[in-house]
């Protein structure tokens, strides 16, 4: 398990994928960022609307991917889960299968890096990504409330 504390890779290229891999970028942590999809011509696009951004930031390579590109990664984001539709509440059965299904895409690989779960709802998702990939809880970690954090700071500021 060679891991690489350069490379991060994003799974799931909504829009919380898609602002995590820009805010990622700007960051200047990684070197390296592979962003994977469902959806691979959404991966791509993003890879080169975010890879435009490049000059004004550190140096970075950055691709659409598949979970063969994981193995190396020091921390794997998860944001993917299916869109909630007016009306609908939570989608935890959903997300759920998403999550189990990229789990399992991700055990198959040599993987011994930090998963790092954003997907909703967060808690839940993490608990089931530490069971299904079978790794200890320092390698799986939900963002929480971060978000919850965020809006209510707004709110109060505003």
């Amino acid at each position: 398990m060679k891991v690489n504390s350069r490379k991060v890779a994003v799974i799931g290229c909504g829009f919380v994928g898609s602002s995590s891999a820009f805010a990622l970028m700007q960051s200047g942590l990684f070197s390296e960022m592979v962003l994977i999809d469902a959806d691979t011509d959404r991966a791509e696009g993003e890879a080169m609307d975010i890879s435009h951004g490049i000059s004004f930031a550190r140096p970075m390579q950055i691709y659409a991917g598949n979970y063969d590109d994981i193995t190396d990664a020091a921390i794997i984001v998860i944001t993917a889960g299916a869109n909630q539709k007016p009306g609908e509440t939570r989608l935890i059965k959903k997300n759920a299968a998403i999550m189990k299904s990229i789990i399992g895409e991700i055990k198959k690989r040599d993987f011994g890096g930090i998963l790092l779960i954003v997907s909703n709802p967060v808690d839940i998702l993490t608990l089931i990504a530490l069971k299904e990939s079978g790794y200890p809880a320092n390698r799986v970690i939900g963002s929480g409330t971060v978000l919850d954090t965020g809006r209510f700071k707004y709110l109060l500021g505003e």
